[in-house]
């Protein structure tokens, strides 16, 4: 193995580099930058079309003796017959062994690595075959033998007493598996690249060649990337880890989780920090997935909070609104507090939910201060100077000390839930700090504890989904942080715009021949317009455009003539 093989070196990838259609090309603003690749596998996580394939291809463009593994890579192992109107998939005879083709295939593609190559390795490496033949033995019960048949590799498997071809009479899954395995096990890369391992594969599958891969990396001084939507392929159980993940966004560069954990933080804390984030991993190994491919991850203290939430959303909300909104455990108001900053940080949208004692923590306190726009409304609502909660809570800490409350999370709660004394302005301080911490994503309840809200005495699983399954306060916590993408509003501001487009059209249309009636709508796109409205001459010049799709909108009108301004052509609802 040569000495490229063992250590890579820092990356800098400019964003010219990730988006040449986008930024100049002499842009020197930098995108992406990894000093030292000390995590033996890298991830890069996000929604679609954030740039996490973009940079994956500029790394191995960056990055001597690298390979990377595309979407595509299955593609290399199907034939097709190409038509003027499409492609047509016929049957693969095998991976062509001619040196003659082979040195065709990369003159076309100088740049692409195909699954073919790995094809080849099972051939001429008689070490990565093994490897792979055993895998597939021990985790599926299948053998996989070589065949050449006329001057083609032909890959079969055997089950039982069944043989059959891998490409002609085999699913994509198992093909993946045995490209992602020869690719693993391969020893002529530094750094492999793969992108969405998960195509194709049983979770458990995906999560089983993750495990050979971060082996071979181990033990070989490799390193791997893996860009993934796959939730089982990060389960995170220290703090260490966190420096290997890169969130994506659109608009912004990535970030390390790890930079977004201890960016602020220096010395002692950051120590104490690293701790408290291994302990919350440890108890839920799953935080970390659930933060990053959640549509909008809600943040909990304890399991109690989930059953009461889970049996009120069931009860409340329709079963897509169910799936979509994931309860994050998290430990306690000091645990939902930091990873509300982390989540911050990584720019996630996501909601949090904790008991009232929650905001005399300090911890909570300094993450919602660090918002502009909570200090702002501090300033402006609460006429409060310095802009602290700290401040805002002052006196309240003075009445509490003075009643003698206790240290105890409960009593602190049920005191600023229901002892604050009458006439002053304490109260109506307290409430609008909630209110303006709940618009921002932190929901304090108000009656004080989670126990409070459901009129339990203690906290038991049981008690706590057996009180949220009937109507209560709980639903309004629900109703807040219940996540359910309500298309409605946004169908209707785009039937507007394209019903205004129509209409303007014909008024042009009319203006042209001021004689004129039509009844369907002109243009070059008249025919997709039909389908969308019907045109209805009304006389005197004027017409009215009818919906005929989407179904909540069919029958809503628009009535116009050639004068009748933009700011008037506006669609009505049926009378």
């Amino acid at each position: 193995m040569t000495d490229s093989l063992h250590s890579l070196p820092p990356v800098r990838i400019d964003r010219h580099e990730v988006f040449p259609q986008q930024i100049a090309a002499h842009s020197p603003e930098s995108y992406f930058e990894i000093e030292e690749w000390v995590h033996p596998v890298t991830f890069f996580v996000g929604r679609n079309g954030s740039g996490k394939s973009r940079t994956a291809k500029a790394l191995t463009r960056k990055v001597a003796g690298s390979r990377l593994l595309d979407t595509d890579r299955l593609v290399s192992l199907m034939s097709f017959s190409s038509y003027s109107w499409g492609a047509y998939q016929v049957d693969f005879k095998g991976v062509p062994l001619g040196e003659s083709d082979r040195l065709q295939m990369k003159q076309i593609y100088p740049d692409t690595h195909f699954a073919t190559d790995d094809l080849y390795s099972l051939r001429e490496q008689p070490d990565v075959w093994l490897k792979v033949a055993a895998f597939l033995k021990r985790a599926l019960g299948r053998t996989i033998q070589l065949r050449e048949n006329s001057g083609y590799l032909d890959p079969h498997v055997l089950i039982g007493g069944v043989e059959y071809s891998l490409f002609r009479d085999e699913g994509h899954g198992l093909r993946e598996l045995v490209i992602l395995l020869a690719a693993a096990y391969r020893d002529d890369w530094a750094l492999l690249l793969v992108d969405e391992p998960e195509l194709h594969l049983h979770p458990s599958m995906a999560r089983l060649w993750l495990a050979e891969l971060r082996k071979e990396c181990v033990e070989r001084d490799k390193r791997a990337l893996i860009v993934t939507h796959e939730p089982s392929l990060l389960r995170i159980r220290d703090a260490g880890e966190l420096g290997g993940i890169w969130h994506f966004q659109a608009g912004r560069g990535p970030v390390s989780l790890a930079c977004a954990l201890f960016d602020r933080q220096r010395g002692e804390e950051t120590e104490r920090r690293r701790t408290q984030v291994s302990a919350t991993l440890r108890a839920n190994p799953d935080l970390v997935s659930q933060l990053v491919f959640s549509p909008r991850p809600v943040l909990v203290e304890g399991v109690h909070d989930v059953a009461a939430l889970s049996a009120s959303l069931e009860r409340t909300k329709a079963p897509e609104v169910v799936a979509q909104t994931d309860l994050v455990l998290c430990g306690g108001s000091v645990e939902v507090a930091l990873w509300f900053e982390i989540s911050h940080a990584l720019g996630v949208d996501v909601r949090a939910v904790a008991d009232l004692d929650a905001c005399l923590e300090p911890s909570v306190q300094s993450v919602m201060d660090s918002y502009p726009e909570v200090t702002r409304r501090y300033r402006e609502e609460l006429f409060q100077e310095p802009p602290k909660t700290t401040e805002i809570l002052k006196p309240l800490i003075a009445e509490m000390k003075k009643a003698g409350i206790s240290a105890s999370p409960k009593e602190k709660a049920d005191w600023l839930a229901r002892s604050i004394p009458d006439g002053t302005a304490h109260p109506l301080r307290k409430e609008k700090m909630i209110a303006i911490w709940r618009d921002h994503g932190m929901w304090l309840h108000g009656q004080g504890t989670i126990e409070n809200v459901l009129g339990i005495e203690n906290k038991s699983l049981n008690q706590a989904a057996q009180a949220a399954s009937n109507p209560g306060p709980i639903d309004a916590v629900v109703d807040w942080c219940a996540y359910e993408v309500d298309l409605r509003g946004d169908i209707e501001l785009l039937l507007n715009i394209a019903v205004e487009r129509v209409a303007h059209a014909l008024q042009e249309a009319i203006r042209s021949d001021p004689e004129a009636q039509f009844s369907m709508p002109v243009g070059a796109s008249s025919v997709a317009d039909a389908r969308l409205v019907e045109v209805v001459p009304t006389g005197d010049g004027f017409h009215r455009l009818v919906v005929r799709t989407p179904k909540p909108f069919v029958g809503y009108w628009l009535e116009f003539s050639r004068d009748t301004a933009p700011s008037q052509l506006n669609l009505q609802p049926p009378q």
